[in-house]
């Protein structure tokens, strides 16, 4: 028997499953300039802006070459005419480098944005997503080129307005960890009149009766995603699955044979202990290794496998932490219900 788990703030991290990275190039590279808004949807907003409201929270990221030399800093989430919910966060290079921003914080169709941000509503466990233009783009800022050494580059999302009463949402992007409680502030902006609100999302999470099983589900109105714990399934530096893993794969087994879909994406990710060079092979290892074992298993003879290795990217955890680390080492099970 299943049980409705608590969205805690750890569990409130695996709402993200987005992989996203950029890229490092040489200092000399000039191709654009950094903070050239291509797209905005607050050309009007009054200069020294980013001075009035401060940061509430910042972030080193996790899943860059940059490492802790690209911060994020969170400012307050301002609520438009009670229509929008606007996100605005300054993106900060500290390295001796030039950074590619290129997709680090977007979805494939929204380049140079930060359109792959998320806001969670604790209260009513659901996700936000962004809202759009009447040309399906993100309802975002755009930037292109490169953000310099030592440069800052300010980008806005807009988003659906939280339900009444709610003061707080946690903010997610692909490249750190959630920004918790950020508060909402009332804005006297003007809300632009051609979008359409982005989705929001039920983040209903299920654990089972036994609790420390390494097993979790995360569920929206399409798909299942099963994330299961590396540390159950398999040993330390090691793609076999260990004899304690069997019976979990049976029941992701059947879970597969009793939905509708045809395809199943199973992705490994590590914590950030170690190098690329080890980390995405031993990923894209155990992934491969937990679709043979439910292939073999699996009585429906209409289901393809897509399986992929992400080493540390997308981390759902801070990896500061012995918790943070044991969450991301995991692989997850992501098919149609």
């Amino acid at each position: 028997m299943n049980r409705i788990a608590t969205l805690s703030h750890s569990i409130l991290a695996t709402a993200l499953t987005v992989t996203l990275t950029g890229c490092v190039v040489a200092p000399e590279n000039e191709s654009g300039e950094s903070g050239d808004h291509t797209k905005n949807p607050d050309e009007d907003s009054p200069e020294g802006q980013n001075n009035e409201h401060g940061f509430i929270e910042t972030s080193y990221t996790t899943s860059t070459e940059l490492g802790v030399n690209l911060e994020i800093g969170v400012r307050p989430l301002e609520l438009i005419e009670e229509k929008s919910l606007k996100l605005s966060m300054e993106v900060s290079n500290s390295s001796g480098k030039d950074y590619a921003i290129e997709d680090a914080l977007s979805d494939p169709e929204n380049p140079y944005s930060a359109s792959a941000t998320t806001l969670i509503d604790p209260a009513t466990q659901s996700r936000h997503l962004n809202n759009e233009l009447e040309d399906g783009s993100c309802y975002c800022t755009f930037t292109q080129g490169v953000l310099e050494s030592g440069d800052s580059i300010n980008l806005e999302v807009m988003f659906p307005p939280p339900p009444e009463g709610t003061d707080f949402m946690t903010v997610t992007t692909p490249v750190t960890s959630p920004f918790f409680d950020v508060p909402i502030i009332e804005s006297s902006e003007s809300a632009e009149e051609d979008y359409t609100e982005g989705e929001i999302l039920s983040l209903t999470m299920i654990s089972n009766d036994e609790g420390n099983s390494g097993w979790s589900e995360q569920e929206n109105d399409e798909e299942l995603s099963i994330l299961l714990s590396s540390d159950v399934l398999f040993d330390f530096d090691s793609a076999e699955l260990t004899s304690e893993a069997d019976e979990i794969i049976e029941q992701v087994a059947s879970e597969i044979d009793q939905s509708n879909s045809s395809t199943v994406a199973i992705k490994g990710y590590t914590d950030d202990q170690g190098s690329d060079s080890v980390n995405i092979p031993l990923s894209e290892e155990r992934a491969e290794s937990v679709e043979t074992s439910l292939s073999d298993i699996i009585t429906r003879d209409d289901v393809k496998f897509e399986t992929e290795g992400h080493g540390s990217s997308d981390p759902v955890a801070d990896n500061r932490t012995d918790e943070g680390r044991e969450l991301n080492r995991r692989v997850t099970v992501t098919f149609e219900k």
